[in-house]
């Protein structure tokens, strides 16, 4: 067993559930394989296997990353902290762990879409004539002409029926591609018309009213539907307006990203408070990466039910000229790298693509299909961001615990759930899988561990001499 001795309890607690292992409070009385403290919280005659962390302290290292974040972080650093006190504790212990991988899939990407506009008419002509610029610069007439069109609501041109669509509404484009992927995303709509929030300019606005009859249709359809907030991240009393302005049209749980990805230090203490289920406007808009430094769903310090799924790549931020402006080969390049770290460390990846980014001038449909399909051919789990948080959720609520005696290796696994459309959790054992004799049930070999199917509560295995 590893014991812990630290007083932070919620910093011990959360690095915990990024890395799902059996340990418990530091318990004189007991005898531990291994414990993680501070030599001087310990008395000096105790004779065991510490693993100090006095001059590393991964608790508040990964505490601080979590809550806080960090600017333009391009790494992982939580999932780099724990691998390697994992290395230290296989030293002591055999270590058992439950990692972010779901059985059958080698990580997860969770899709979403923010709705900041739904047709040409809401934008002003100042906007509109930036776009047909851009795309009278990119020789792209025909487009810099349909937007025009649109504006002016030049019905009397006879142009054809294809041509007089409202090009920036791409809701029917967004449902035909993803349904041709075989994958479902998460939508955000804008709860109120003509509402900035607090504090903030009128550019703010949205400008559409809610189209009740195409929310219902998504949510039929599959897909989710969630508050793209406005108020909700300063006002628990706005969050609570502007998420029962959604719920009465889904009756489901209900996510948000906010707005603009505005936040403060409180903004999860008033979204838990309003009953929101999860967030995921943690990341950047003018970069993308690992703003929490992690790859894992968690729960921020002083909330009791939400959680975070944070953001890692946004369009825009991507290609924006005011961000980092990348050409799609630069993007490609920066995106594997953030695909790659899914592949070796597990977790989610999730994705930002604005409803109109499939129209003119930014037409970035094409970048999003190579991501989906990136994913796909990797063997991710691509989904809706509420499927993402519904599975760490029940990886969250398990508590493992095990006896080894001898040759044989009895593992629980207490509070197993079992939820339709979501895959079932892995087991990881840390052993060499030469060392594997028999398992009473499905498992694969990697390079050092074996994984086996969390299909039932009790895992029994029987190593060879």
């Amino acid at each position: 067993m590893i014991g812990v001795i630290y007083q932070d309890e919620d910093a011990v607690e959360e690095t915990f559930q990024l890395m799902k292992i059996p340990w418990e409070w530091y318990d004189p009385s007991e005898g531990y394989d291994v414990v993680i403290g501070r030599k001087e919280d310990l008395k000096s005659d105790v004779n065991l296997n510490l693993i100090d962390i006095s001059e590393d302290d991964i608790f508040k290292k990964i505490s601080n990353l979590l809550n806080q974040g960090i600017a333009h972080n391009r790494e992982p650093l939580c999932e780099f902290y724990l691998d390697r006190l994992r290395e230290k504790l296989k030293q002591f212990t055999t270590l058992v762990e439950i990692p972010p991988v779901p059985w059958g899939y080698s990580y997860m990407v969770a899709l979403t879409h923010d709705v900041d506009i739904t047709s040409v008419k809401e934008r002003s002509w100042f906007s509109v004539g930036y776009a047909i610029y851009s795309c009278f610069l990119n020789r792209d007439f025909r487009d810099g002409i349909k937007i025009l069109m649109a504006k002016a609501k030049a019905k009397s041109f006879n142009f054809k029926k294809s041509f007089m669509k409202d090009p920036w509404n791409c809701f029917e484009e967004w449902l035909r591609i993803e349904n041709e992927m075989g994958v479902k995303s998460s939508f955000y709509f804008i709860p109120f018309k003509d509402v900035a929030g607090i504090d903030a300019p009128r550019i703010r606005e949205a400008k559409y009213d809610l189209d009740e009859g195409l929310i219902r249709r998504l949510v039929e359809g599959g897909w989710e539907v969630g508050v793209h907030g406005i108020d909700n991240w300063k006002s628990i009393e706005k969050g609570e307006e502007e998420l029962e302005r959604i719920s009465k049209l889904t009756d489901t749980k209900v996510g948000t990203r906010i707005h603009w990805l505005f936040f403060d230090k409180d903004t999860w203490k008033r979204l838990d408070k309003a009953g929101y289920y999860y967030d995921t406007s943690f990341g950047y808009n003018e970069d993308v990466g690992f703003r929490a430094g992690t790859l894992q769903v968690y729960q921020p310090g002083d909330v009791k039910n939400l959680v975070e799924l944070p953001l890692n790549i946004q369009d825009g931020s991507l290609f924006r000229r005011k961000y980092l402006n990348l050409s799609e080969e630069e993007a490609k390049k920066r995106c594997d790298e953030i695909f790659g770290y899914a592949k070796k460390y597990g977790g989610v990846i999730t994705l930002l693509w604005h409803q109109v980014s499939l129209a003119a001038p930014h037409n970035w449909g094409e970048f999003y299909r190579y991501l989906v399909e990136k994913g796909l051919k990797e063997g991710a789990w691509v989904t809706r961001a509420i499927d993402v948080v519904d599975w760490f959720k029940m990886r969250r609520d398990v508590r493992l615990s095990y006896i080894k005696e001898g040759n044989e290796l009895d593992i629980w696994i207490k509070g197993l759930e079992f939820r339709e459309n979501i895959p079932e959790m892995r087991l990881r054992i840390h052993v060499e899988p030469e060392r594997i004799k028999e398992i009473n049930g499905e498992y694969a070999m990697g390079e050092g561990y074996v994984d086996v199917r969390c299909d039932r509560e009790k895992i029994e295995v029987v190593l060879v001499d």
